[in-house]
């Protein structure tokens, strides 16, 4: 008689204790294995596998991976911000139950149950290229349909993090005007060419590359959408899964620099031999960002609600017009958390320079590379001026204007 295997530990207490286990094996191994040390950990722990045990509550697995890629970049804010490519299309995937597409349902449950199955990790390659030179064309992938009902894909994108170590890689391309989103295994595949690291600096360990694709073969199997409208909802749906868990990786980097100021506050002394730690205006500086970190914890767990709504009326499929409203407002949700959170940890970092002074700028001290790091949040889709420009717009259009999110918080 086969028995049936245990579930794996997805309770609060469990996946912090299993993303802190990561954060001390990455932080003590070499600099040389500790990537291999993080994805060796990661795929043992449950941590990229909590959308396919979480499907059906999108609010839970939002805030227990929140918490576990926060408490992971406190030893590597790249490794965090590359898995995150992973965790939020799988999340989005898991989460996003799409009825009227019956043959859409089946094949993105088949893709969750590969990957929990076989515990895989997902790349995700950029959908579309935003930046061109004056008169270049935007380049893509272009996806042309076979006769056995599958596709030749070729073209490039112009960003895939944890491009050498992914198993899976889903990504889009036109079929015709439209707009198509496809998915294939990654490993030993000669037609999908991985350029070089596009950050070599302190956020090499992305591992973030340009891909070539040249006459990829795909089945109709690896075919999840070939129509605009699906890929937009999906993708939309999965933007803004992006924006809001990214600032998780950024805030964790931010709490490393806090962690550092407690130990220079408590090892260093006056003139008058009072540790820093307990001298007022060092301890009001200290909780000033604290506070701000707090608050940026604070105001992510809002995604959570909005997702739960949003997931409820697509799976209930509800009136399209909440829908549409909804979806808007878990968008700007996701938009705000990004924008805030990520130049949040831009200040705290800043602060935390400022307190230790010099000597946090040493080549091997951490505040040096989270000073690098931290800097790369803003300039994530959305970037700032886009969304900045975005809320603008609203706020001065010819309607009152209130701020709330009247339809997913409200």
């Amino acid at each position: 008689m086969n028995k049936t295997a245990a579930p794996p530990a997805i309770d609060r207490d469990s996946i912090r204790a299993q993303a802190r286990e990561i954060a001390e094996k990455v932080e003590s191994a070499p600099s040389d294995k500790k990537s291999r040390t993080f994805f060796d950990a990661v795929r043992a722990s449950s941590i990229p596998y909590l959308p396919c045990y979480l499907q059906e509550d999108a609010g839970e697995l939002f805030v227990r991976s929140y918490e576990a890629f926060y408490l992971m970049a406190r030893a590597s804010v790249p490794l965090a911000v590359g898995l995150t490519m992973h965790q939020y299309n799988l999340a989005a995937l898991a989460t996003l139950p799409v009825p009227s597409v019956p043959e859409f349902e089946r094949r993105r449950q088949m893709l969750v149950d590969t990957i929990r199955r076989y515990r895989s990790l997902m790349a995700i390659s950029s959908f579309g290229e935003n930046i061109k030179r004056k008169g270049e064309a935007f380049r893509n992938v272009v996806a042309i349909p076979q006769s056995d009902g599958g596709f030749l894909c070729s073209g490039r994108k112009g960003f895939q993090s944890i491009a050498s170590e992914a198993d899976i890689l889903l990504f889009s391309g036109f079929v015709g005007e439209e707009m198509g989103m496809f998915y294939v295994n990654l490993k030993c595949q000669p037609a999908i060419e991985l350029g070089p690291s596009l950050f070599p600096g302190a956020m090499a360990l992305t591992d973030t590359r340009a891909v070539q694709f040249t006459n990829l073969r795909l089945k109709s199997r690896n075919v999840l959408s070939i129509s605009d409208d699906l890929t937009d909802h999906v993708s939309f749906y999965a933007t803004a899964w992006f924006e809001a868990l990214v600032t998780a990786s950024y805030l964790g980097g931010a709490c490393r620099a806090l962690e550092e100021v407690r130990k220079f506050a408590n090892l260093v002394h006056t003139d008058e031999d009072e540790p820093l730690a307990e001298v007022d205006g060092f301890m009001a500086d200290s909780g000033r960002l604290s506070l701000e970190l707090r608050s940026q914890l604070a105001l992510a767990r809002s995604f959570g609600l909005c997702c739960d709504r949003y997931c409820r009326l697509v799976r209930s499929q509800g009136d399209p017009e909440e829908m549409d409203q909804v979806a808007n407002d878990l968008m700007d949700c996701g938009s705000v958390i990004k924008y805030s959170g990520t130049r949040a940890a831009c200040h705290i970092v800043a602060g935390a320079r400022n307190l230790i002074g010099t000597r946090s700028m040493s080549p091997n001290h951490p505040i040096a590379a989270l000073s690098e790091q931290v800097n790369f949040g803003p300039m994530h889709p959305t970037i700032t001026a886009k969304i900045e420009r975005s809320f603008g717009a609203d706020m001065l259009s010819s309607e009152p204007y209130t701020g709330l999110f009247a339809w997913a918080l409200g």
